[in-house]
């Protein structure tokens, strides 16, 4: 198995797996998470992809692709409650079912650690569902740790 890892942005070659995520995160919270819509989701991620603080790492098998991440590069401004930084957000990360628990993931985060080093950023943040906990191990086992908790509550 010979996985290359690249830089590019097109929908496309990511599709199908955006739609495995979004699937994924309508069925662990279907009355917010919209099942995948094709036509709705290109529009959105076709945006997200034009936007020059975005970065799009593809892991392909073969020329198919068979995970990809998606961050962004946040440059925060001085506050009364914090100094300005730097930091890239991972926005998405999915691989492929069949090509799940073989280091893909692994692959890719490091390489948006490398990435993030050479844009001079030295932190990452990036969030889950908290009943995904297939990627809370993954991101544990990774060194990111929880430092904030977003809670909801759902009234009527």
């Amino acid at each position: 198995m010979t996985i290359e890892i690249k830089e590019l942005k097109t929908f496309d070659k990511i599709a199908h797996l955006v739609e495995e995520v979004q699937n994924l995160h309508a069925t662990f919270n279907p009355t917010l998470y919209k099942p995948f819509q094709l036509s709705e989701i290109r529009e959105v991620m076709e945006k997200m992809l034009s936007d020059e603080t975005c970065v799009v790492l593809l892991a392909q098998e073969n020329q198919e692709t068979i995970g990809y991440l998606l961050a962004f590069v946040k440059d925060i401004p001085e506050t009364a409650f914090y100094y300005s930084h730097r930091l890239l957000h991972i926005d998405q990360l999915s691989v492929s079912k069949e090509h799940q628990h073989k280091g893909i993931g692994s692959l890719l985060m490091n390489k948006i650690e490398e990435k993030a080093q050479g844009l001079s950023i030295a932190r990452l943040e990036l969030d889950h569902l908290n009943s995904n906990t297939t990627a809370a191990t993954f991101f544990k086992s990774k060194g990111y740790l929880p430092y904030r908790h977003k809670l909801g509550k759902q009234l009527g």
